[in-house]
């Protein structure tokens, strides 16, 4: 009797702490500059934004595209960058996710999106490719073999992530607006 009770005292003890150090696996781990600053608590913290544009997918999905800079009153540090939501229609259930990037991360997003909208069939011998470009934040710039076509995709998130599809000359329009999202931090920035 005395050993079930210890027992029983013993894995009531266990059960919350292996619950809370689950429930702390499930919490989103910061992985950008802009969301390691947001997260901070204890401080007044501003968030400005300018939504530069949406792009129109194919299949009711687009994407869109804002400057971001935040503000800690505090000590006033800033932090800039830009978000990209991926965003899919589908009647009463929409679905959409939104990646963060940091302002010294968009040149090599932009590179990325140049190098993988030139990747052309013959990159391998078997009968289809998939290039990606990803980002920190969990966005994830793909061209793909579809058919004889070659398309595009914009997922963002990992684990109930959204994707936004486009034909590969689309992918130009949404490289466009995110050169001009970098160009407005800039703006902000001088």
């Amino acid at each position: 009797m005395k050993k079930t009770i210890i027992a029983l005292a013993i894995s009531t003890l266990l059960i919350p702490t292996g619950y809370a150090a689950n429930l702390k696996d499930s919490v989103p781990e910061a992985k950008t500059k802009l969301e390691q600053f947001s997260a901070k608590t204890g401080v007044v913290m501003i968030r400005g934004f300018h939504k530069i544009g949406s792009i129109q997918g194919l299949y009711s999905t687009s994407v869109n595209v804002q400057a971001k800079e935040f503000t800690n009153v505090t000590d006033g540090t800033k932090q800039y960058g830009i978000t990209i939501e991926a965003f899919k229609e589908n009647g009463k259930y929409d679905k959409d996710h939104t990646s963060f990037i940091d302002y010294d991360e968009i040149d090599s997003l932009i590179e990325g999106i140049n190098y993988i909208t030139k990747v052309k069939p013959d990159v391998t011998k078997l009968e289809d490719f998939q290039a990606d470009y990803k980002t920190k934040g969990d966005l994830k710039i793909s061209t793909f073999s579809s058919g004889t076509k070659i398309m595009s995709a914009i997922t963002s998130g990992n684990i109930g992530g959204v994707a936004a599809y486009f034909n590969i000359e689309d992918l130009a329009k949404v490289k466009d607006v995110i050169l001009k999202a970098k160009a407005k931090i800039e703006e902000v920035k001088s």
